[in-house]
């Protein structure tokens, strides 16, 4: 598997992780996800946010 290959499996990774986490927590309507790639070494942040309509 060629480099490039294995940069997108890694990310769909890191996606279906939060994805996961937010169906977990039932906060799928708000979700920030932020990937970045240093010489290789792939970082993942994410934010999950509860949000209720006021009005």
């Amino acid at each position: 598997m060629d480099n490039t290959a294995k940069l997108k499996n890694k990310i769909s990774e890191f996606i279906d992780v939060v994805i996961d986490k937010a169906v977990e927590d039932d906060k799928l309507d708000y979700f920030h996800i932020e990937i970045s790639n240093h010489n290789g070494n792939l970082q993942m942040d994410y934010k999950l946010r509860d949000r209720k309509k006021v009005y």
